[in-house]
């Protein structure tokens, strides 16, 4: 891909020289719907499109049209650009989740972006898995006849097959707990975990360990110190995003009133769909489309509108009523003894509560039955 060279003219700031909100995070936990409220905000000034995913290794196992090859100035490329005797004043945002779980990302933005606060949603470990799996049948990478127990089952299957430090006895069961504490990390250009656990090739394979996010947050913290570090939740995010807006407005140092008349709107809900694999087309379409235009506005804004008038429609033929997820008892208590003790970690790493009660109590309940209106 032709690449244009880095500007170092006087008159331009470099991209050390700005302010920098980067929203990371776990997968399926509204950070979508995050980088919209904050790029209408009118301190902000948003990337061109939400996940860059700029810093990323470039054997890391997602596809982006920039990624760091050696040149910081690069990232410019991906902000609107003030004017030539401009210095655009605002903060510069972009979302990209799978920075958590990427060490080499956190140590690029510590290097180039000295002045960038960083902002992490997480989502309940086992609604995350729930959602996930959801969205991994939506886009055809799960069979339609796997159910959710089916799929943890090969979780726990491939952690043990592989070896990975994670499926070590809980002393609340025998289920097996998150990996302890790994501040380095090994990685192949399929996978992204602590170092001493073995890679796994697929990242569905990857998703229970990743909702062990004290793993991840925790060399953040030593990195970049707990203030320049704001973690919120998906709960509080889809009950009070106002607040949620509020908070977060304090710690990026931008008014928080101009939320007061807002409406928050959700974006990139899972749907269940009828044709799996027609979806999965018009996604990669769309996400190929979008990189080539977000720098083109005569072109992109035109084709964003046309999206938005048709998208609607095309979800109303190719989506079904979606199918309640069941899970057993033996495997939600399973994943509680997974999680439990990592939650109690995240709690004492980030000096809040937790939002999660149900890694505070023990429960003796039927099946449950979750309604995909939670996910």
């Amino acid at each position: 891909m032709h690449r244009k060279s880095s500007t170092t003219a006087s008159n331009h700031k470099t991209v050390r020289d700005y302010s920098y909100l980067i929203v990371g995070g776990t997968t399926k936990a509204a950070t979508t719907s995050l980088f919209a409220y904050l790029a209408a905000h009118p301190a902000i000034c948003a990337a061109t499109y939400k996940e860059t995913r700029f810093f990323l290794d470039d054997t890391y196992p997602l596809p982006s049209k920039y990624r760091y090859s050696g040149d910081a100035e690069e990232y410019n490329l991906l902000y609107k650009q003030a004017g030539p005797n401009e210095l655009d004043p605002r903060t510069r945002l972009e979302s990209t989740p799978d920075y958590l779980y990427c060490p080499s990302a956190r140590e690029r933005i510590a290097e180039f972006l000295p002045q960038a606060k960083l902002v992490f949603s997480l989502r309940e470990p086992i609604s995350r898995l729930i959602s996930w799996y959801r969205f991994a049948k939506q886009n055809g990478t799960l069979p339609q006849s796997l159910s959710f127990d089916g799929y943890v089952n090969m979780l726990f299957k491939e952690i043990h097959n592989r070896g990975i430090a994670g499926d070590r006895p809980s002393p609340h069961g025998s289920a097996g707990a998150c990996p302890p504490r790994a501040l380095n990390t090994k990685h192949t250009a399929s996978a992204y975990v602590p170092d001493g656990v073995s890679a796994v090739a697929e990242q569905h394979l990857q998703t229970l360990q990743q909702g062990c996010y004290t793993l991840y947050l925790r060399p953040y913290f030593e990195r970049f110190g707990a203030a320049r570090i704001h973690v919120l939740f998906y709960e509080d995010i889809a009950e009070d995003p106002g607040t949620v807006l509020a908070h977060l407005c304090e710690f990026a140092g931008i008014d928080a009133d101009f939320y007061n008349d807002y409406t928050f709107q959700v974006t990139n809900r899972t749907e269940t769909m009828k044709n799996s694999e027609l979806h999965r087309t018009y996604r990669n379409f769309r996400f190929q489309l979008r990189q080539w235009t977000h720098n083109k506005p005569i072109i992109h804004n035109p084709l964003r509108a046309v999206r938005r008038a048709i998208e609607p429609l095309y979800l109303r033929l190719n989506t079904r009523h979606a199918e309640k997820v069941t899970i057993s008892e033996a495997t939600r208590r399973r994943l509680v003894d997974y999680y439990r003790d990592n939650v109690h970690e995240l709690a004492a790493l980030i000096g809040k509560p937790i939002p999660w009660h149900q890694f505070c109590r023990e429960r003796k309940t039927e099946p449950t039955t979750v309604s995909p209106s939670k996910m």
